[in-house]
């Protein structure tokens, strides 16, 4: 996964911990919904891994992407036709049992949105199970799970020519039984990762199917570590920006996440901090690489979930 998808130009080109009515996380109308969302999120299990397989230390690289272990991106969608996976395909984040973040390009990229699936609990797309071998035993993954989209919740001031506001909701026709391969992920919910991503320089972890350094599309959940840098170009604070020089996202890794393993109220969880979103169609060549930062985008999250009786 070396790149980040289409460009600009191109269709396929990512509260407090005492007082919630502190943070600047909740939008300033419809505060006892919106509280009633940021709890359900808070107490619902998220950001953690499967005890089959112990967490494997994770190395840095300087190029490219590794294929991810099995059971380490339990919150990983995959959205896509069944009759061309390849043109049509993007990633997301389970954020809850209805519901998927991901980039709102992505319903826009097919002729054919409504005819999209969403797969939960996937890692490699040629096999039937996923399996490894774990302490000389074969450790196997639950099948995946299938669903339609019932619903798409695209930002309002999504610009698909500039990338702005490049973030949207799925609601999956029905909720996600959480498993060993089906978990979602923490939102940035206190004040501490709110303001997280305003450091430069943070790194984190970006996964997808997109191309990989092969320049084909990949059978595999890749990860890379990417660091940010300072946004150019106009680009304001919704955005985290990377140089995209050998390790970068690219085509196929659109709304896929970018996320961290850190302290999240009394534990340490996996939160997610971006999305994917635009870059350079010369992907890992240092052309600029994109993706919302989530942080800034949680007021917009919470009122929108907030308008839903189940999460």
């Amino acid at each position: 996964m070396i790149g980040v998808f289409p460009i600009l130009c191109c269709v396929l080109c990512v509260i407090c911990l005492n007082s919630i009515s502190q943070s600047e996380a909740l939008p300033q109308n419809g505060k006892v919904a919106v509280s009633r969302v940021y709890n359900k999120l808070r107490q619902q299990r998220c950001g953690d891994l499967s005890s089959l397989i112990p967490a494997q230390r994770l190395r840095r690289r300087i190029t490219g992407g590794r294929k991810s272990s099995l059971l380490s991106q339990p919150w990983m969608a995959f959205l896509y036709l069944p009759d061309d996976n390849e043109m049509c395909r993007c990633g997301g984040s389970l954020i809850s049992e209805r519901f998927v973040l991901t980039a709102a390009h992505c319903n826009r990229m097919c002729g054919r949105k409504d005819d999209l699936r969403v797969r939960l609990g996937e890692q490699d797309l040629n096999t039937e199970l996923d399996c490894t071998t774990f302490d000389y035993k074969k450790v196997c993954a639950p099948p995946v799970e299938e669903f339609s989209i019932e619903e798409w919740i695209v930002h309002e001031n999504f610009d698909r020519n500039s990338g702005w506001n490049d973030i949207a909701l799925i609601r999956l026709n029905r909720r996600a039984v959480l498993k060993d391969h089906i978990r979602p992920i923490c939102l940035p919910l206190t004040d501490d990762l709110l303001a997280r991503t305003s450091v430069i320089g943070q790194s984190y972890w970006a996964v997808g199917w997109g191309t990989d350094k092969d320049e084909g599309l990949a059978n595999s959940t890749m990860e890379v570590s990417i660091n940010t840098e300072e946004c150019l170009h106009g680009r304001d604070e919704t955005f985290l920006c990377a140089d995209g020089t050998y390790v970068d996202t690219c085509f196929g890794d659109s709304g896929g996440p970018l996320t961290w393993s850190v302290r999240y109220f009394s534990s340490v969880r996996v939160v997610l901090f971006g999305v994917v979103s635009v870059g350079s169609q010369e992907c890992g060549e240092g052309r600029g690489s994109y993706y919302m930062n989530v942080p800034t985008f949680m007021p917009w999250i919470l009122e929108k979930l907030s308008g839903y009786s189940d999460l």
